[in-house]
């Protein structure tokens, strides 16, 4: 099945766009579209960045068969090959966690703060279900939700997926062993760099989050993405302050 990433970055984000290209890029060859500043304005929807990812998504099933959106802040710190397996018509990620809820909550009807999706790291291969998050997002409920395109999105997940009852088969990507986005943050300081098998390439060393008694309490956790950038404003666009000397400079290798 023919892959490929997708991400939007205007004139100001293209800085964050080349960190996520050159991080991306040491995982795979799968290609990374970008949309930039010259279509975004080509399209001329007024609300572009707040219903952009099935609008692009809906454009990309015309050449590919799975798509992954990607927002432009953030950084690829392991192999991303498991996010493309299995049967789904969306795979999602978290939008916070126990730590973070309590200086960023987000609230939305009755879907619980720490099971609500967020928008930046979506991966898709249904037409059917891109579709219909578009309809939505040119309905007249749009402008009724702080969030947008990814209210509505969450609304989908948990009112038409499967295990609800619904048409659609959702696969939640942070319920694993991995995590990907913004899941991590707050617990960025925790991380910890464990290098691969000795003699092994640098790229086989992973970023862990250990098991602990608030989060993740299950199992250690791998860290496939950091978004870096998300969220509340303490220390956006400065991921050097938020982590251990050697996870800096791992993450600084990765950009490069």
């Amino acid at each position: 099945m023919k892959k490929c990433f997708f991400t939007i970055a205007d004139a100001n984000n293209m800085k964050y766009y080349e960190m996520l290209k050159n991080s991306l890029s040491k995982f795979t060859d799968i290609p990374l579209i970008l949309i930039d500043e010259a279509k975004i304005k080509q399209l001329g929807d007024p609300h572009f960045f707040y219903r952009a990812t099935p609008i692009i998504a809906k454009a990309l099933f015309k050449d590919y068969d799975i798509v992954c959106k990607l927002d432009c802040d953030q950084i690829i710190t392991g192999n991303l090959d498991h996010i493309w397996e299995g049967e789904f018509d969306v795979a999602v990620v978290k939008n916070s966690n126990p730590r973070e809820d309590k200086v960023y909550p987000v609230r939305l009807l009755d879907i619980h703060p720490l099971s609500y999706i967020n928008v930046g790291f979506v991966v898709m291969k249904s037409k059917l279900f891109v579709e219909h998050w578009l309809k939505l997002c040119m309905s007249e409920h749009f402008l009724n939700f702080q969030y947008r395109e990814q209210d509505l999105l969450n609304l989908m997940v948990f009112f038409m997926g499967e295990a609800f009852g619904g048409p659609y088969k959702i696969r939640f990507l942070d319920d694993s062993d991995k995590w990907h986005g913004l899941i991590s943050k707050g617990y960025w300081p925790q991380i910890e760099l464990r290098e691969g098998p000795r003699g092994a390439s640098p790229i086989s060393d992973r970023l862990i989050l250990p098991k602990n008694e608030e989060g993740p309490v299950d199992e250690d956790k791998e860290i496939g993405a950091i978004h870096w950038a998300g969220g509340n404003q303490a220390g956006k666009m400065n991921y050097r302050l938020h982590f251990q000397p050697a996870i800096v400079r791992k993450l600084d290798e990765l950009v490069k």
